[in-house]
């Protein structure tokens, strides 16, 4: 048992003044006001900080000089994990973009092979594709965009125990292909996808949006396309929120009318959290200009954000209070994926993955499954 004391407590509603949060193993016992607190022996001083809950990252392609796509191993991870808590978030989902079957299979089985995902921040792989519209492919390669047929949907199904997210273009799959994936327990999420609003509206059991407003049909007069299906029928969808893929006024918008179904993802690559200026993109060169990811074309090739970084946007540039913010980096990702009844809040039951700010939203220290990681 161990306890963080005179903290301020973000408990995902309001702010709670001067507390203690007690904290056995993974899981946190009680948040308590300090004057009613009995610690334990090992405290640690919160003065002067706010204790949230760890950042969840939906879609995190790699960063702190690494991509998953380029180096499928253990140690990736590792890397993206400590870049990760450098920034405040203490659990995301590793996202592998399109590539071709052995790919594939090499990173599921590598995932598979983790004993204690959790503790290593890993809630499961979000699979960007290969499934998606060529015509929405931004930075995927064509050569390895398919269609999900039905044996390689049963494959995924029996891999859900390490498959978290599918992004699909719902246009260029079969409502039986997509309830194989559902029924499994892996969430469904539309992305690069050139669909009419009328395709989206005939398929059903898609739960969530891939990065709001990129790589889809956009709102029309007369034809809705897929951001007004997002805005009309309301799935949990994430957004950039780096200035770049989506301009922060359109972040405004899209958080008046989605509300807590919107949360904040970064899509981040190889130099994130890094000061990088080009970067391997699964194979193809990439640069960083003024914090734009991209192609020489001028194609945009992810993001070079980090959590905090959006967390800092979203109060800043965008014009959410702190208290928004912070959820729409924890607790409406975990929302979305269904965890919420363990990850998002600091409250008694919950995992102790609890991330320590300063008055200016800078990251302080980071606890990961009740380890003190920085």
């Amino acid at each position: 048992m161990f306890a963080i004391t005179h903290v301020d407590v973000f408990d995902g509603s309001s702010i709670l003044t001067n507390q203690a949060i007690l904290v056995k193993g993974d899981t946190i016992q009680a948040v308590v006001p300090m004057d009613h607190a009995s610690l334990p022996q090992e405290t640690y001083d919160g003065s002067g900080l706010t204790a949230t809950a760890g950042f969840i990252d939906v879609q995190l392609n790699g960063c702190g000089g690494v991509l998953l796509n380029t180096d499928i191993r253990k140690g990736t991870l590792n890397i993206m994990n400590q870049t990760n808590l450098q920034n405040g978030t203490t659990q995301y989902l590793p996202t592998f973009i399109t590539s071709g079957n052995d790919a594939m299979r090499q990173v599921i089985d590598m995932v598979g092979d983790i004993d204690n995902r959790p503790a290593e921040g890993i809630l499961g792989l979000h699979l960007e594709g290969p499934f998606i519209s060529k015509e929405k492919k931004g930075a995927h390669d064509p050569i390895h965009i398919r269609h999900l047929d039905e044996m390689t949907a049963y494959y995924l199904a029996d891999h859900a125990d390490k498959i978290k997210v599918i992004t699909l273009a719902p246009e260029n799959t079969s409502q039986s292909v997509i309830d194989i994936l559902t029924e499994a327990g892996i969430t469904v999420s539309l992305g690069h996808t050139n669909a009419t609003y009328k395709q989206l509206n005939e398929k059903h059991g898609i739960t969530m949006a891939t990065h709001l407003y990129n790589a889809m049909s956009p709102l029309g007069s007369r034809e809705p396309g897929v951001v007004g299906y997002v805005f009309d029928k309301k799935p949990h969808a994430g957004i950039i929120v780096d200035g770049i893929h989506s301009d922060f006024a359109s972040v405004r918008i899209a958080h008046e009318i989605m509300g807590e179904n919107l949360f904040m993802v970064t899509d981040a690559v190889t130099p994130a959290g890094t000061d990088m200026t080009e970067y391997d993109m699964a194979g193809t060169r990439g640069y960083v200009t003024n914090g734009k990811c991209h192609y020489e074309d001028g194609t945009i090739a992810g993001a070079a954000i980090t959590m905090i970084e959006g967390v800092q946007n979203l109060i800043n540039h965008v014009g959410v209070s702190r208290e928004e913010a912070l959820r729409m980096a924890s607790l409406y990702p975990a929302k979305a994926l269904k965890i919420d009844d363990h990850y998002g809040v600091i409250a008694k039951g919950y995992k102790a993955n609890i991330t320590l700010l300063t008055p200016n939203n800078e990251v302080h220290s980071v606890y990961q499954m009740g380890t003190k990681r920085i």
